[in-house]
């Protein structure tokens, strides 16, 4: 590596001279893959592992999980958060994508990962979308004497979903991270209720904000998909993540190939028992396909291998190799970052994770990647050990 960049592969007598100091290190049965970046996480809730149950129907989940969430103070985010991170560097994640409405910044200036950093934004109501929208510009503002300090955390903007975050305020929130260039993130497609609710404005979700004092009589259902109503809005056409897309109608297909990046997480989709994900149908449409571990409220663990794990067990015929890019070039370019990080290639970071298969041999390299047993033995961001 030069100042923790990758040099092209070649025998170590034919490296340049100021080089031939440098430490050597030889590993045998392992794979050296990019470091893995997870696409979309909620890494402040690490420490709700095990306090929710799978298969609870989501409405009735998000009120748990508000009711835990909402009790913490902010000492206790911040402690969750850094659990959550030293797992992700114990299972070989380099870079993460974070949402939260408030992202508390110590743990990932402590932190070795790359972090980018998504201001999530809610509020249903059209009258709220002024405050919230210059919320997210203050915040951003503040982040660029973060990012100055520490360039391995980015800023970036997000709205929470299409049944949370009003019309007037998803415009603005698209506008403001093109503005700004930085990527835009949501909650897209993730369940039956909230096509339900987009579809003609009933159901649990509109109790639900009823309930947390956030609905708008004035609003009226678009009458349409979640996808389509993204594409309406003009949120498809950028950098970004749609996250989830767990149930796609007829049509949305040509409307995700726009720019926006897909965005699936294995783990959380079992967990709430969804039917098959269309992450064939998306893969095959050019769409590009990215993995994420969500969070330790709707998943057993922050491990992307186990993703890709599961990714691979639910679509046996897609190329295995297909998911080693999920788990890393794809995340990078929609967050991006594929200029740095995300491949092995002369000139990006040397953002690596060194994985050893189970058993048996390794001539197929992306499907002893995906056998169970694999364990990381080394992480290096920057060129640097840092596990």
């Amino acid at each position: 590596e030069l100042l923790g960049r990758h040099l092209r592969p070649r025998a170590a007598a034919a490296l340049p001279a100021r080089f031939q100091p440098a430490p050597r290190r030889t590993f045998s049965h392992a794979l050296l893959i990019p470091g893995l970046v997870n696409a979309h996480c909620h890494v402040q809730l690490t420490a709700l592992r095990g306090r929710l149950q799978p298969g609870t129907p989501f409405v009735a989940w998000v009120r748990q999980l508000l009711a835990e969430w909402e009790r913490w103070s902010r000492e206790e985010e911040e402690r969750s958060t850094e659990a959550g991170l030293a797992r992700m560097l114990h299972a070989g994640i380099t870079t993460v994508a974070h949402v939260s409405p408030d992202p508390p910044l110590a743990p990932f200036a402590a932190s070795p990962l790359r972090a980018v950093l998504f201001h999530e934004a809610l509020g249903f109501p059209a009258r709220w979308a002024e405050a919230r929208l210059a919320a997210a510009e203050a915040w951003l503002a503040r982040m660029e004497a973060v990012t100055a300090t520490a360039p391995r955390i980015r800023p970036a903007v997000a709205a929470h979903a299409p049944y949370s975050v009003s019309a007037p305020l998803l415009r603005g929130l698209a506008a403001l991270a093109q503005s700004r260039a930085v990527p835009f993130s949501i909650h897209l497609a993730e369940t039956q209720e909230e096509a339900h609710f987009l579809r003609d404005g009933g159901g649990e979700l509109a109790e639900l904000l009823r309930e947390r004092g956030a609905a708008d009589p004035a609003w009226k259902p678009p009458g349409m998909s979640p996808v389509a109503y993204a594409d309406a809005l003009g949120l498809l056409r950028r950098r970004g993540l749609a996250v989830h897309l767990n149930y796609l109608a007829p049509g949305d297909l040509p409307r995700l190939r726009q720019g926006i990046t897909a965005c699936w997480c294995p783990g959380a989709h079992r967990w709430f028992g969804h039917p098959s994900h269309p992450a064939p149908e998306l893969l095959a449409a050019a769409v590009p396909l990215a993995l994420g571990t969500d969070s330790l409220a709707s998943n057993d663990d922050l491990d992307l291998l186990r993703e890709m794990r599961l990714a691979a067990a639910a679509f046996p015929a897609i190329d295995p190799a297909e998911w080693l890019r999920a788990a890393t070039l794809a995340g990078a370019a929609a967050l991006g970052l594929d200029r740095e990080i995300g491949s092995l290639e002369p000139g990006k970071w040397a953002d690596l994770t060194l994985v050893e298969p189970a058993e048996g041999d390794t001539k197929d390299p992306h499907r002893a990647l995906l056998a169970e047993g694999v364990r990381v033995r080394g992480v290096w961001i920057a060129g640097r050990q840092v596990r």
